[in-house]
């Protein structure tokens, strides 16, 4: 036993508990859950700030089809006036083309219905086979208004004169061919160019 004498003195420190080893563990523990979340919401910041915009909440995503280009629409053709200058100068296109020998040219000038009794390869294969003739112009010597979509235009060709009706449709002056032209295209190509032969009318 120690002596009296060489008891250690006696202080408050003596009473007081030893240090609380759990509390120091836990607070160790906190710390690191700390560190890991601050990391964790670091890195999912830089992920969303760096996400495409198109695929941002909300945003639209990239179609994975892009759309077929578009073409142009072409403007209507804006129609000719329903005057009788407008009729005269489509004539003149009309006598042109025959005097030309454009006959493709003056086929496409014509009405629905001329162009219903002939068709374009018959009218240049009766032209072609018959010789017409060729490189005499026509002349305009008048012309008449016979209501909004009709029209009557007198020529004169070298000694020859006539007239020739003008119907406007589908937008435009269109020449229509006379009773006795159609006629004879309702014979036929091959029958109309025998005939025309047989009578010496062809070239």
């Amino acid at each position: 036993m120690t002596p009296p004498d060489e008891q250690q003195p006696f202080t408050l420190d003596r009473l007081a508990p030893p240090p609380p080893r759990r509390s120091r563990a836990l607070a160790v523990a906190i710390v690191a859950a700390a560190a890991l979340v601050a990391i964790s919401l670091a890195a999912l910041a830089y992920a969303i700030l760096n996400r495409p915009a198109s695929t941002v909440a909300g945003g639209a995503q990239p179609s994975s089809t892009s759309a077929p280009p578009t073409s142009p629409v072409s403007a209507p053709p804006s129609a000719e006036p329903r005057t009788l200058d407008a009729a005269k100068a489509a004539a003149q296109h009309e006598f042109d083309a025959y005097a030309a020998g454009d006959w493709a040219g003056a086929w496409d000038l014509w009405t629905a219905a001329g162009k219903a009794a002939m068709s374009r390869a018959d009218y240049v294969r009766l032209h072609t086979e018959c010789k017409t003739l060729t490189g005499i112009v026509f002349e305009i010597t008048g012309a008449r208004l016979e209501g909004e979509s009709r029209a009557v235009v007198t020529w004169k060709r070298s000694i020859a004169a006539g007239k020739t009706t003008m119907l406007y449709e589908g937008g435009g002056w269109r020449y229509q061919p006379d009773a006795e032209a159609m006629a004879g295209y309702d014979k036929g190509i091959d029958k109309l160019i025998a005939d025309k032969k047989a009578a010496g009318d062809c070239g």
